[in-house]
């Protein structure tokens, strides 16, 4: 059977399927016309990818888990059943794209040892947390996944106006962390001031939770020239297909990444505990003195697709200009949820 790089999001598989390719025509599972290979040419890549998995009768199937952590096929391109299966059978898997799996015990083992330690955190010891059982797991190398800012990339932060009367745009000083009364946030713990921003203007709206006809200010941020930001990033995909990767390694550091993203963007509803912000405010101090870096970067879970970073230190970036918004519509949409 042919396969073609339009079969796949990972730009490893495709850009192999191009470079190796000696014939064109039409694609067997996405009907492209597009650059050809014969699905065992594939083997050495999935049979590494799927030597990190093992059949248990409480796992999920493998056609769903696959494609949740690794999004490596189109769905709605792709006769993804039928491909999945060819691919299997071409490395010889005990797997059926039905069979349930799991990770292995190691990987499994790396993943739990974060809710571990957010138990101790939040109940047993919080100064003196066991820094050399997190470098034993291999923490101290699953964070090297970086972007860098310059001057270019716009950042935007959001102040909602409690005073109705105020309808001018906060000052561009009054924009970046609070000078006082320092409170505490997901990243940062209480009077160590952090600076929460977003990629675009839409998401600062739904982080800062404003409401029906709120007036907020919303500044502009840019990194001073000549300064260049390094934050450490779980919003990127990496390829598991790289050849100089490790893929136990690699699969322990982007599942670990994956679960704390989440638990960095969740919100924090009126009947939490300030407690639950403890696991995350260590975890990046840990990435903080770790990796010398300036912030990270992760998913917002109130915006689909919006992006929030965070500064450790001010210092190298500036608020350029203020502009006046007010919120003009909101939209709650919901689903019912069976019992």
């Amino acid at each position: 059977m042919k396969v073609c790089p339009r079969c796949f999001n990972d730009q490893e598989i495709a850009q192999f399927i191009i470079t190796n390719s000696k014939e064109k025509g039409k694609c067997e599972y996405c009907s492209s016309d597009s650059d050809l290979l014969d699905i065992d040419e594939l083997a050495d890549f999935f049979a590494s990818l799927f030597s990190i998995y093992k059949e248990t009768t409480d796992g999920m199937p493998l056609i769903q888990l696959v494609q949740k952590d690794w999004n490596l096929f189109p769905h709605e391109q792709v006769k993804l059943e039928q491909l999945l299966t060819d691919i299997l059978i071409s490395i010889s898997s005990p797997f059926s794209i039905f069979s349930k799996i799991a990770y292995t015990d190691e990987i499994e083992e790396n993943v739990a040892f974060w809710n571990t330690l957010k138990y101790e955190l939040k109940s047993k010891r919080r100064f003196l947390t066991d820094t050399e059982q997190i470098i034993d797991y291999g923490w101290d190398t699953f964070f090297n996944v970086f972007s860098t800012f310059d001057s270019s990339v716009n950042l935007f932060r959001a102040r909602i106006h409690y005073n109705e009367e105020q309808e001018k745009p906060f000052l561009s000083n009054a924009m970046g962390c609070p000078k006082t009364a320092y409170s505490e946030g997901r990243a940062n713990p209480k009077g160590i001031p952090y600076l929460y921003l977003c990629k675009d203007i839409e998401t600062t709206f739904y982080e800062t939770r404003a409401s029906y006809l709120d007036y907020i200010s919303v500044g502009l941020f840019n990194v001073v020239k000549p300064d260049v930001l390094k934050i450490v990033d779980f919003t990127k995909h990496l390829s598991p297909f790289n050849n100089a990767t490790d893929i136990i390694e690699f699969s322990k550091g982007k599942i670990l990444r994956d679960i704390i993203s989440k638990d960095l963007s969740k919100p924090l509803h009126r009947f939490d505990s300030e407690l639950e912000y403890i696991p995350t405010q260590f975890i990046c101090e840990f990435i903080r003195y770790f990796y010398d870096v300036d912030g990270i970067q992760f998913f917002s879970s109130l915006k689909k697709e919006g992006v929030n970073v965070v500064l450790f230190s001010e210092d190298k970036i500036t608020c350029n200009t203020v502009e006046l918004h007010q919120i003009s519509k909101i939209n709650i949409n919901s689903s019912s949820i069976p019992l």
